[in-house]
Parts: C-alpha cells; sequence; structure tokens
C-alpha cells in the first residue's frame, strides 16, 4: 500500500517538473501579458486580458477596489495595473474618458417607480428612454364613469375600455391633468416636451422613418403595419380616451402625452403614431382625453 503512495507522489511530481519545464520563461510571460481597458456603453470601463495565467487582480488609479470592470460619471485618464500573482508580471493600461453630454442610459437597462413598476429602457441617440408606457397609479382614482371622466379636472387614470386586461398590454391611460402633477415618472425622469419629442425624430432622420422605428414589430398592431422597432422605442397601439369618456383606436394607433400646455384654452399636446400612415401627428388634445405616457431621463 505504502508503495502504491510513494508511486503516486512520484508521478504528482514529475506532473509538476513537466510543467515546469514546459512553461516559458518568467521574463518572456511577463513580456506576453497585455491589458486593454475598452468603453462599454457609455461608462463602463472593461479590462481586456491577454496570456495572463493566473490569478488576477486589479488596481484602479482612482483607488476602486478589485475588479475587472468600473462605472464612471467624470470625465478623465482612467489607469489600471493588472497583476497575474501565478508569476507576479503586472501589465498596465489607461482609457481617456469623455463623459457623455446628454441625458443617456449609460451602463443601466432598467429603471423602477416609486410603486415598484420595473421598465427596460433605451438609448437613443442622446437620450434615454422609457420601452413601455408608465404604469403608476400614484395615488390618482381611476375613474371608469365616462360622465365623471369627461368633467373631471384632476389627475385620474384608466385602462382601455376599463378592461384590467389591457393593463399588461399597454399599460395605463391617463388626462393630461395627471401629467402636469409631476409624479407620473421616477426620481430623475419626466414627461419629455415637445421639443424633447423633436430631438428623438430628429435622431431617427425623419418623421416617417421614425414612425417605422419606434413602432414594435407586434401582431397587437392591425393591418400590414411598417414596423421595424429600429429605435427600441417599442410603441404599442393602446389607441386613447376621448374626452366625453369613450375609447378609440386601439390596434391603430398609439398616443401619448407632452409636457407643454398648448395655446387653445384646456388643450395640451399630444403625439400620435398610426398604424396606416407612416408620420407623426404633433396636435392639441382637450386636456381630459386619455393617452398614454413615456417618461425620459432627466
Amino acid at each position: 500500500m505504502k508503495v502504491v503512495n510513494y508511486l503516486w507522489i512520484g508521478v504528482a511530481f514529475l506532473f509538476a517538473l513537466t510543467i515546469q519545464t514546459c512553461r516559458k520563461p518568467i521574463d518572456d510571460e511577463c513580456n506576453s501579458l497585455r491589458a486593454k481597458i475598452i468603453l462599454e456603453g457609455t461608462d463602463r470601463l472593461t479590462v481586456m486580458v491577454s496570456n495572463g495565467i493566473g490569478t488576477l487582480s486589479y488596481q484602479w488609479s482612482n483607488g476602486t477596489g478589485d475588479l475587472s470592470s468600473i462605472v464612471v460619471s467624470e470625465s478623465g485618464n482612467y489607469c489600471v495595473t493588472v497583476t497575474d500573482h501565478l508569476n507576479t508580471c503586472t501589465a498596465s493600461s489607461c482609457y481617456e474618458y469623455t463623459k457623455s453630454s446628454g441625458g443617456d442610459c449609460g451602463s443601466f437597462s432598467a429603471v423602477m417607480d416609486d410603486e415598484n413598476n420595473l421598465y427596460d429602457i433605451v438609448t437613443i441617440g442622446s437620450q434615454c428612454w422609457m420601452k413601455s408606457n408608465v404604469s403608476i397609479e400614484a395615488g390618482f382614482p381611476k375613474i371608469t364613469d365616462p360622465v365623471e371622466w369627461a368633467s373631471y379636472t384632476k389627475p385620474a387614470w384608466c385602462y382601455y375600455e376599463n378592461n384590467v386586461n389591457n393593463g399588461p398590454k399597454y399599460q395605463k391611460l391617463y388626462n393630461w391633468y395627471a401629467v402636469k402633477s409631476g409624479k407620473l415618472c421616477p426620481n430623475g425622469w419626466h414627461i419629455p416636451s415637445l421639443a424633447e419629442w423633436e430631438i428623438l425624430f430628429k435622431f431617427l432622420k425623419t418623421d416617417s422613418l421614425a414612425a417605422v422605428g419606434m413602432r414594435k414589430v407586434d401582431p397587437l398592431w392591425i393591418g400590414n403595419v411598417n414596423a421595424t422597432n429600429s429605435s427600441g422605442f417599442s410603441a404599442l397601439p393602446g389607441g386613447r380616451r376621448q374626452a366625453g369618456g369613450s375609447f378609440i383606436y386601439e390596434g391603430t394607433e398609439a398616443d401619448f402625452w407632452t409636457s407643454d400646455e398648448s395655446k387653445l384654452a384646456g388643450s395640451s399636446i399630444g403625439i400620435t403614431i398610426k398604424s396606416t400612415f407612416d408620420g407623426i401627428t404633433k396636435i392639441d388634445w382637450g386636456k381630459n382625453h386619455g393617452f398614454s405616457c413615456r417618461c425620459l431621463k432627466n
């Protein structure tokens, strides 16, 4: 039994010795170790290491801990030293980072509101948009009665056709008084103005290209709809509630409020994307209409 144990010890020793004799000289290993910082998204610096053979550690010039990837918020020159602990070789790299001037999403992929509704988000140009409509109640009443809806001059919401099953598809419809309240969006977000919507449309080149690139490819759109969702905006045809309390245009329209009041008394400006028109309508609507809402990062 002892002979067998000694035999295994001898085999292990020879195996370890073979590894050592097959390894390159330490100087060659150190010369071949490489580190390079790359920018991922708009604010994440990640170290790419090649020819490392042991456990690696990372030391950043800004004092960040032993991490292969960091999120940065200020412009500056960021450097990292990588150490291979098998041979104590080191490699360094630096990256000159310039902070984005826009309100893009950075490395974040979602945002949560005060009622724990989670929204996926997307960077489009220099802006960060929610990819789905607002769904918060915000303490506002749900009004189903059409007469009450028509006369109500405070924040309110409803589901399309007052059907709770439309909630998961389109989320909620709001009158413009809910927009004015400033309570629909998470902290650091807001309902966009017409000018901010226009920035989105211009980034997508023209209103017609914007409509095509903003429509989600989904059977909820009725008809032979020209949709690519190339922007990631993911618009769905949730329709709207009329000022008189009835519902219209599910399947053929996506209607969104802007934060702007219009020059017409009792009216505000809305955005409409239709299934049958490759363009975007921007007109005045009575504040008692029920439209979808999207939030834009500050």
